[in-house]
């Protein structure tokens, strides 16, 4: 099997490790070859899309929000989401088929997730500072009802942290999502998303993100929590997810794996 046309991780063995090569690391590398060019593919598009708003917005020369923070708010979030659900439902059978043991597929996918968790954080900011200097140039900062969202180094770095963590805990919600579909079937897997996703919820109203996080705190009258806030919100959600999540796979049986 080749990682590299997406379908599924190339065939690993314990004896690998002996040569100087972790399994876990193993794992991390195949879904790296695998999973990038799929995000990639993703972020060309969002990119499009954005390019074309932005075009008309500068144009017509008003707005009151910022493009990309509203463009962002949710869609990058979800496919993160749809990403993690895959990680067991596609893959965990397939690796531990070839011999991978589930914790060390666990390490390796946990590796995977913050990568692709950073690489979604480092677009989001980079977003921001692009169109920052995008309506500095079209004059479009007077007219926004709310300050810019990364108006320094300062608001960047702090936009990184926080996407970091918003990002890692999308996929590993995703990814506890999709163990529970594996092992307990449709039906309950439907019934317990409510509470896959709730590490989730916590983290957007740690750092009031949109929309859910803002939509939560601004219904409820609650000021936004500090930086250091949202994030041991967020460790302690990412902490709870990853936990079940490592519990659940280390009992699950393995379906065969067709082919």
């Amino acid at each position: 099997m080749n990682a590299t046309r997406g379908s599924a991780p190339p065939r690993s063995t314990p004896s690998q490790a002996t040569r100087g090569t972790s399994i876990p690391w193993i794992v991390t590398r195949a879904q790296l070859r695998a999973g990038l060019p799929m995000v990639a593919g993703y972020w060309g598009i969002m990119i499009a899309i954005y390019a074309t708003i932005i075009t008309v917005v500068t144009a017509v020369g008003d707005t009151e929000v910022s493009i990309w923070a509203t463009s962002g708010g949710s869609a990058p979030k979800y496919f993160l989401l749809a990403v993690g659900v895959m990680l067991s439902m596609v893959f965990l059978p397939v690796y531990v088929g070839n011999g991978v043991t589930r914790r060390d597929f666990t390490l390796g996918i946990s590796l995977y997730v913050v990568v692709v968790a950073v690489v979604y954080a480092v677009v989001m900011t980079a977003g921001f500072v692009a169109e920052h200097a995008i309506y500095s140039a079209a004059d479009l900062m007077g007219g926004l009802d709310d300050p810019y969202p990364v108006r320094d180094v300062g608001d960047g770095l702090s936009t990184l942290a926080a996407e970091v963590c918003v990002g890692i805990v999308y996929l590993c919600c995703g990814w506890l999502m999709g163990t529970c579909f594996y092992r307990f079937g449709s039906w309950l897997g439907i019934g317990l998303i409510p509470l896959t996703v709730l590490p989730a919820v916590v983290t957007e109203v740690g750092f009031d993100a949109l929309w859910l996080g803002y939509g939560i705190n601004n219904g409820l009258g609650i000021e936004r929590p500090s930086l250091a806030v949202g994030v041991t919100m967020a460790a302690v959600s990412i902490a709870v997810a990853w936990t079940v999540n490592f519990a659940l796979i280390r009992a699950v049986a393995i379906n065969k794996v067709s082919g």
